[in-house]
């Protein structure tokens, strides 16, 4: 993320997939053999807390999160 975030074009988008992972993202606590499950949920958090980008993720399928530098 902050590699394409650097090379990123100011209005520029990254287009991120599978952001809901079948809701279990949602879960409290993800059963911690569970890494991708963690991992994006550390991702989302991540763009979650980036005030240099606009976010929004749509409830499509397994998620999609459409990311726009600013």
């Amino acid at each position: 993320y902050e590699m394409v975030l650097a090379r990123l074009s100011d209005g520029g988008y990254i287009i991120a997939d599978n952001t809901l992972w079948d809701g279990h993202v949602l879960e409290e606590q993800p059963h911690r053999t569970d890494l991708q499950t963690i991992g994006i949920k550390a991702f989302n958090d991540l763009v979650a807390a980036d005030n240099r980008v606009e976010k929004v993720i749509l409830p499509l399928r397994d998620g999609l999160t459409i990311i726009r530098k600013k």
